[in-house]
């Protein structure tokens, strides 16, 4: 059971008010991993393909590094449900994209 239904049950609130609080905090993190992980996972995947990570002179590196943005979004979509707060689902999401951004300026 979340923090969130526990502290509701233990404040004697109605279920109907419990049921509430739970599906915004996980809308706020599904909206959340959609907007920020869109460009976290174009710069992981520039990162992967570009830096020596993905194979070098294969002729579709470009396909390859296209076809990987979905995976990668859809993998930093479902991590971001982890996240024990909204604070911290914002926190990490923006920190990993500066992160990964700082490293697509220097590589490039």
């Amino acid at each position: 059971m979340s923090a969130v239904v526990k502290a509701a049950a233990a404040a004697g609130a109605p279920a109907s008010k419990r049921k509430e609080a739970l599906p915004r905090h996980l809308l706020f993190k599904g909206v959340a991993g959609l907007l920020l992980g869109f460009p976290l996972a174009l710069l992981l995947s520039w990162l992967f393909m570009y830096t020596g990570l993905g194979p070098r002179i294969a002729p579709a590196r470009d396909q390859v590094a296209m076809w990987l943005v979905v995976p990668l979004w859809c993998a930093v979509l479902s991590l971001s449900f982890m996240a024990d707060s909204r604070i911290r689902c914002i926190v990490w999401l923006v920190a990993w994209n500066l992160v990964a951004a700082a490293a697509w300026w220097v590589l490039q």
